[in-house]
C-alpha cells in the first residue's frame, strides 16, 4: 500500500486542531471519515500516530518526526500554487532577487538606488532567506538572481564572485577587548563567544578550527543560525562573536564594535544564478551594480 494524499491531509489537520472534530471541519468531510483516513495512514506506515488524552489526540514521537517532513511536503506545494497563480493572473515581476538576511541588509539599499536610476519603471521583487532555500527556489526558477556565502556545486546553478572577505570579533563597547586594535584567539580565554551552528548548506568548521587549534578555554553556550540575532546578543554584552561583517553597521549605534580578528578566516560571497533562466537586461544590470557595491565593501567606510 501507498500512503495517500487525503491520508497525509488529515494527518496535517489533526496535528493542528488536536482533535478529528476540528480536522473535519478544516477538511470540508465527516469526523467519522478523518478517524478513518488516519486508520488507514497508520496501517500505511506501521506505525501508531496518535495517543487520546482527554478528548485530544496527542501526537507520538513517531508522529512528530514525520510531520517534519509532512510539512516540508506541503510548503513546496504552496509554493507551486503560488507560481501558478502568478502565471494565471500575469502579475509579473522584472526582476526577483533573493538574499541571505545579513547581506540583504548592507546591499538591498545601495543596489536598489542604483538601479531604480537605470531602470525607474522596473518592478522588484527583493527577499531573504537561508542558504538552503536560495538553492531550491533558483533550481525551480523561483528567482531570477541570489546574493549568498559561496555553496557547494548544484546543478544548473551559476556562481560568480563578489568578494571574498574575513570575518570579525564583534564586542560590546564597555568591554575591554573593545580597546584592542587586534582581536587573537588568546584574547577569548574564558569569553563567551557565540557558536554559529550550521544552517542549510553553510558550515563554520574554519572558524572553530582556528580556535581549537589555539588550545584555548572559552565558553560556547549560546547557538545562533542568524547574524543579527548575534550582533542583537553583543548589543546586549552577553557574548563576543566571531561573525560575518556585512550586517555589523546597522548595530553600530546599538554598542557594538568590530576589531579585526587574526589569524584571518575568509569566506567568499557569490551572486547566483540559474542557467535555464533567461538573461535579460534588468538582470544584467542588476549583477554588474552587485560587482560594484561588493568591490567597494568597506567595513569602516
Amino acid at each position: 500500500m501507498q500512503v495517500r494524499y487525503r491520508q497525509v491531509e488529515a494527518f496535517k489537520c489533526v496535528m493542528l486542531t488536536g482533535t478529528t472534530t476540528g480536522a473535519a471541519s478544516m477538511m470540508s468531510v465527516t469526523q467519522p471519515a478523518v478517524s478513518r483516513l488516519i486508520s488507514d495512514l497508520e496501517m500505511t506506515l506501521k506505525f501508531s500516530l496518535f495517543k487520546r488524552h482527554k478528548g485530544r489526540l496527542l501526537p507520538t514521537p513517531e508522529a512528530i518526526e514525520f510531520y517534519r517532513g509532512v510539512e516540508n511536503f506541503f510548503v513546496s506545494l504552496d509554493s507551486l500554487e503560488k507560481l501558478a497563480d502568478q502565471i494565471r493572473t500575469q502579475e509579473s515581476t522584472d526582476l526577483h532577487i533573493c538574499s541571505t538576511p545579513a547581506l540583504s541588509t548592507f546591499f538591498y539599499p545601495h543596489a536598489v538606488k542604483h538601479f531604480k536610476c537605470e531602470h525607474p519603471h522596473s518592478k522588484l521583487l527583493l527577499e531573504s532567506a537561508p542558504s538552503s532555500e536560495i538553492v531550491r527556489r533558483l533550481q525551480m526558477n523561483l528567482t531570477h538572481l541570489a546574493l549568498t556565502m559561496s555553496f557547494p556545486q548544484a546543478f544548473g546553478i551559476v556562481q560568480e564572485t563578489l568578494v571574498e572577505t574575513s570575518h570579525i570579533c564583534a564586542v560590546h563597547e564597555s568591554h575591554p577587548l573593545a580597546k584592542k586594535e587586534v582581536i587573537t584567539p588568546e584574547d577569548l580565554i574564558g569569553e563567551e563567544v557565540l557558536e554559529i551552528t550550521p544552517s542549510g548548506l553553510n558550515n563554520w568548521d574554519q572558524l572553530y578550527t582556528v580556535l581549537d587549534e589555539a588550545g584555548i578555554t572559552y565558553s560556547h553556550s549560546i547557538g545562533i543560525q542568524n547574524s543579527h540575532t548575534g550582533y542583537s546578543l553583543v548589543a546586549a554584552n552577553l557574548a563576543v562573536a566571531l561573525i560575518e561583517p556585512f550586517a555589523a553597521k546597522t548595530w553600530f549605534n546599538n554598542g557594538v564594535v568590530v576589531k579585526p580578528f587574526e589569524p584571518q578566516i575568509p569566506y567568499r560571497y557569490v551572486i547566483a544564478y540559474s542557467e535555464s533562466q533567461p538573461v535579460t537586461k534588468e538582470s544584467e544590470t542588476f549583477v554588474e551594480i552587485a560587482k560594484e557595491v561588493f568591490s567597494q565593501f568597506n567595513l569602516c567606510g
